[in-house]
């Protein structure tokens, strides 16, 4: 505890330090987020939100923010050629591509973002959501204007350089406006292996009858340490879809959470987690319904080598007035070696009585009788476990709409998958 205490006092007594040029709203923003941190502290394992997520590798070290100037940037061109790009180095703007009047330096817009940036991300009650608020430098808006039909994808890379103790607060708004339509893709990829750590918030906001496709691409370094927050918020008849794909980092926390705000709104969140190793991977996902006749849709997907360990809490949310509500949610895990383990805990909390949810978690290994089959094909048992692993995961890549980015991830399950892990990918 009092390295805990040690360690949050050092964030206030950085933030004390910091000269900013912006406008006073955002100041005060800050100001009320970093009193909120140093109430909270970094949480700990007595927290019922991080019971099985240990995070002594962040309060037991001291961090920094990066210095870093001109770096060479990764390929990851797989929003496909003629996507708008912007990169962002440990949390910096770095260059931007293609149409920039869609993805954008935040901080570029800031007189026309008062009544939403940092109003939906709660960080009254998120340790980690206020250190954000209180320290993000740089950031990505994406701002659709009523009506807009975006056909390509709007890319935001988010570069770790890697370097130990480094820290960065990604910070990302879309507002998506009347009847707009765009597929938003964040990539989250590392320089190096050190024990760098990324602290990403997102805000979503989906206006009447707007449709948002969401990507969160997390292939962080191995030591990386990854807490990333997705809040989502939809208005009458709007839509939001969020599908993350983690398969890096030695750390990686993913909170996600949407309210369903307005009568026929509509989210699906998805996510597909392959770890091995000693890696360690959270998700917990909150959907608030909050209005009548919405639906959603979970699904998300493990699979777990090694000595790895996953967690899955996922809670749904029924209030008194939303009725008629259609609620799925389903975690299903496949464990490759008897000393991975998984935490699932699929939540229903309803207060309303005409509504249709279901909820429903399995751990299991690979079907011994589907090997045998295999085998008895003339198929290696190596490829055979391959084969069917695959099977498990690759149909929730199906639901990736950008054909580049399901291509890329299909790629890398297979690389990750394959017998040698060593061989070099084919395309």
């Amino acid at each position: 505890m009092a390295v805990q205490q040690q360690n949050t006092a050092a964030f206030v007594e950085s933030f004390a330090t910091l000269k900013r040029s912006e406008p006073t709203w955002l100041a005060d923003r800050r100001r009320l987020a970093i009193e909120r941190f140093s109430l909270l502290g970094i949480p700990t394992t007595h927290d019922e939100e991080y019971k099985y997520t240990s995070l002594k590798s962040i309060s037991g070290q001291t961090w920094t923010p990066s210095a870093a100037g001109s770096v060479e940037t990764p390929d990851v061109d797989y929003a496909g050629e003629e996507a708008a790009r912007i990169v962002f180095v440990d949390g910096k703007f770095f260059s931007a591509a293609g149409d920039t009047l869609l993805g954008a330096r935040l901080t570029s817009g800031l007189a026309n973002v008062e009544g939403h940036l940092t109003r939906y991300a709660d960080f009254e009650s998120h340790a980690l959501t206020a250190l954000n608020t209180a320290f993000f430098a740089d950031g990505a808006l994406v701002e659709l204007p009523e009506k807009a039909i975006v056909e390509k994808p709007i890319h935001i890379v988010w570069v770790s350089t890697g370097e130990a103790g480094i820290v960065s607060h990604p910070r990302t708004l879309i507002l998506a406006g009347r009847n707009s339509q765009a597929s938003v893709i964040e990539s989250f990829v590392s320089l190096a292996d050190g024990a760098a750590w990324t602290n990403p918030v997102t805000e979503i906001i989906a206006e009447e009858n707007a449709r948002i496709e969401h990507f969160q691409v997390q292939q962080q370094g191995s030591e990386a340490i990854h807490t990333g927050v997705v809040q989502g918020l939809t208005e009458r008849s709007g839509y939001i879809s969020t599908i993350s794909l983690s398969f890096g980092a030695r750390l990686a926390r993913n909170d996600v959470r949407v309210k369903l705000n307005g009568e026929g709104a509509e989210c699906a969140l998805d996510g597909l987690y392959v770890v091995n190793g000693k890696q360690h991977v959270d998700h917990h996902t909150v959907i608030d319904h909050a209005s009548p006749n919405c639906n959603s849709h979970q699904l998300y997907k493990g699979v777990l080598d090694g000595e790895s360990r996953g967690v899955f809490n996922g809670k749904i949310l029924v209030r008194r007035d939303a009725q008629k509500t259609d609620a799925i949610q389903n975690n299903k895990n496949l464990l490759l070696s008897p000393k991975a383990e998984i935490d699932t805990k699929p939540q229903l909390e309803i207060d309303a009585n005409d509504v249709r949810c279901t909820h429903g978690a399995t751990i299991g290994q690979l079907d011994a009788e589907a090997l045998f089959y295999l085998q008895a094909r003339g198929i290696g048992a190596a490829q055979a476990r391959h084969l069917l692993t695959y099977a498990f995961a690759a149909d929730l890549l199906e639901r990736v709409k950008v054909q580049p980015l399901r291509d890329h991830f299909e790629h890398v399950l297979m690389r990750t998958l394959s017998e040698d892990p060593n061989a070099e990918e084919t395309h």
